[in-house]
């Protein structure tokens, strides 16, 4: 057994074949939990050797393989043991970079990153024998399909719900808009940055078997299951080895300053969406970016920590310690205040209950930045600044734009603080914040806030406590706690206890029905907007909730008898509850969301495009039906099995063998029996998917708008 640490130019360079054997288990890893970390750290750790780390690298894990006896010529041949996940997906990585380096121009370092994918055709290596991972199982055809594709890769010509096709197609994506974020002329000196990044900037730990060993013996080794140290620990045994050497009472130290870290606040897990990390481990990263102005992953917590010790904080570790202490007992505080149900909150704990509803933890750094007293910002301009920041990310919150990129703007946004003087903290931060023009950046304005929460099914595109937030603020801003006039009612409405309700009830087909289908999708495309949300203090029961609007003991009654919220009591001038009242409602709701978290006067920044990627606008089947696109009566056809049908009913479902469907989706998954994208699995009788469909009911959309924009 031999055991190296090699970059993937080491291990990938020489002609060979690394074979994934057929009982390995096939790619499972998708975006959220592999991807996007994936991306995040390769993006990261190719700006900060291009800036001032030409030598850091990030390691990926390990990876055994074992000798096999070589038919393929002069290619060495060797069994991937244990890895097939991360090498698969470095091997997207890389190929897909090399792609959009093409397609982008730059030439030279697609050539070096094709290298360590594919064996060299001058060799004699054609068509599949050019791939240096080899899969045995399912997943070969799609790998082969992509890893060969000409450029640019059609990827609606190939398995397109396959995760290996849904890999290769989002690092393609995201290394597109990464380099169109430099300006043209820098756009090869990105491309070889990150082409170095990728083949010298990354580790593996590398076991190789003789063919002779036990390999399942080696494998069974490395996937035990342990208890790993957290960042938070291996940063206090760093802090306190760095306290003996400095001469300190440790045994005091501990007890009147880190002491602390270990209550259950601080030990308590928090949710970063994908993964959970105890709180302490969190905040000593968020820390830690307010101090470097640097974006900072989660498992890169200590070594960086070690590093800004090291060599650029300038200070002894107990003042270090206190300082931690200091900024921690604060935001603790802060955190408590956060929790609690009832009653006015200042701007800070106001700012963290939202944040925390919305599940948005990577914003806080800012929050340490502007409020450490050794930056010396005057508290009335932290809170302006704060303001902004809160808008800024409520807005991209409200209209579900992506969170991807807010930790790094987060340390930009720092760096920018660190160059003006603290009485300019708001202002610049209102300028930083304005200028951003990026997709995952830009901040959206009072235009396009009325125009996508207008049709935003905003019940289902929210988790319920971020919901539950946003009508929070709206009653707030009925009770006039958005202007400068005494509050109507002394107090904010209370906070993460109310209960969310349809006024239009979901189950609306018994006691609210319409003529004919048309008018039923419009009904449903109704039914989950804004203005057709509210808050009581207590569930309805489903019978009354289902209820009819008028009468005594109908819906609207039961309301005014049941709720004293400001947003209930103005249901009474309606007589009637339809689409126009909802869309009359949502309006209102809209202005009252845009006052809570307002823009700069004048701010409509339209963000670039992206450079890749198709529409994804979110379409219910039935409106296909409804708009007579796809007529009911229309025979499916399942991908590449014309034995397997469904029918479009007169609904706008799907009828499987006697079974009704109301997505593609979910009828996709009755016939395959796991989960697979469905507008891309159903063909009409001539052969076209059901999602190419989409764009004829886009135009007419857009055709009817105008018109009534005339």
């Amino acid at each position: 057994m031999e055991t190296r640490v090699q970059t993937p130019l080491k291990l990938f360079n020489l002609p060979q074949y690394l074979q994934i054997p057929l009982f390995q288990r096939p790619y499972v890893w998708n975006e959220e939990h592999q991807w996007e970390p994936l991306w995040l750290d390769v993006r990261r750790l190719a700006e900060l050797r291009a800036e001032r780390a030409p030598d850091a690298t990030h390691f990926l894990g390990a990876v055994v393989l074992q000798e096999q006896a070589s038919t393929m010529g002069d290619a060495e041949v060797y069994s991937l043991i244990d890895g097939q996940q991360r090498v698969t997906t470095v091997q997207l990585l890389m190929n897909a970079a090399s792609t959009a380096f093409r397609v982008a121009g730059a030439q030279k370092p697609a050539t070096v990153l094709a290298k360590l994918t594919l064996n060299d055709a001058d060799l004699g290596f054609e068509g599949s024998q050019q791939l240096k991972v080899q899969h045995s199982n399912d997943d070969g055809d799609p790998f082969r399909e992509v890893m060969l594709a000409e450029d640019p890769v059609d990827y609606s010509g190939i398995d397109d719900g396959h995760l290996i096709t849904r890999a290769h197609r989002y690092f393609f994506d995201q290394i597109s808009e990464w380099l169109s974020d430099a300006d043209s002329e820098l756009v090869g000196s990105r491309a070889e940055a990150l082409a170095n990044t990728l083949r010298l900037g990354l580790e593996f730990v590398v076991i190789t078997l003789t063919r002779e060993e036990n390999s399942q013996a080696i494998f069974e080794t490395l996937n035990a299951r342990g208890t790993p140290l957290t960042q938070a620990d291996l940063i206090k045994n760093f802090v306190f080895q760095k306290l003996e050497d400095e001469g300190v009472d440790t045994r005091k130290t501990y007890d009147t300053q880190w002491k602390l870290f270990e209550q259950k606040f601080w030990t308590t897990d928090v949710s970063l969406g994908r993964y959970s990390i105890p709180r302490v481990s969190l905040f000593l990263n968020h820390w830690l970016v307010s101090k470097t102005g640097e974006e900072i992953s989660t498992r890169a917590t200590f070594p960086r920590f070690k590093h800004w010790v090291e060599y650029e904080a300038d200070l002894s570790m107990l003042d270090i310690v206190e300082t931690l202490h200091s900024q921690a007992s604060t935001y603790q505080r802060w955190a408590r205040e956060a929790d609690r149900r009832d009653g006015d909150l200042g701007v800070v704990p106001l700012f963290l209950y939202r944040t925390q509803a919305a599940g948005i933890e990577a914003i806080k750094p800012a929050v340490f930045w502007l409020y450490d007293p050794a930056n010396e910002v005057p508290s009335a301009i932290s809170d302006a600044a704060l303001r902004w920041l809160e808008s800024w990310v409520m807005r991209r919150a409200l209209l579900r734009r992506s969170m991807t990129d807010v930790s790094r703007t987060v340390a930009q946004l720092i760096v920018e603080l660190k160059a003006a003087t603290p009485e300019q903290a708001d202002v610049r931060t209102r300028e930083f914040l304005s200028a951003l023009s990026r997709p995952s950046t830009y901040w959206p304005s009072d235009r396009e806030l009325r125009t996508e929460i207008g049709e935003l099914p905003m019940y289902s595109a929210h988790s319920k406590s971020r919901l539950r937030m946003f009508l929070e603020a709206i009653e707030d801003d009925l009770r006039g706690y958005t202007t400068d006039r005494p509050s109507r009612t002394g107090a904010r409405v209370s906070r993460d206890k109310m209960y969310i309700e349809h006024l239009l009830p979901q189950r609306w087909q018994d006691h609210w029905p319409v003529p004919d289908l048309q008018a039923e999708v419009a009904r449903d495309n109704h039914v989950h907007l804004l203005g057709n949300l509210t808050l009581l203090t207590s569930s309805l029961n489903s019978s009354v909730s289902n209820r009819a609007w008028p009468g005594e003991d109908g819906k609207r009654a039961v309301l005014e008898r049941h709720d004293v919220l400001l947003m209930n009591r103005k249901l009474r001038g309606f007589e009637s509850w339809d689409e126009k009242s909802i869309a009359e409602r949502t309006e209102e709701a809209t202005s009252a969301l845009i006052r809570t978290w307002p823009a700069p006067e004048g701010h409509d920044v339209v963000p670039t495009a992206r450079t890749s990627g198709s529409d994804t606008r979110y379409v219910p089947f039935r409106e296909l039906v409804a708009a007579g696109i796809i007529p009911p009566g229309t025979e499916l056809f399942g991908r590449g099995d014309l034995s397997v049908r469904a029918t479009v009913t007169p609904e706008g479902n799907i009828d499987v063998n006697g079974r009704i469907w109301d997505s593609p989706s979910g009828a996709a998954k009755a016939i395959l029996g796991h989960s697979s994208n469905g507008w891309s699995y159903w063909r009409t009788r001539d052969g076209r998917r059901i999602n190419s469909y989409k764009p004829q009911l886009f135009r007419m959309q857009e055709a009817t708008e105008r018109e009534e924009n005339l």
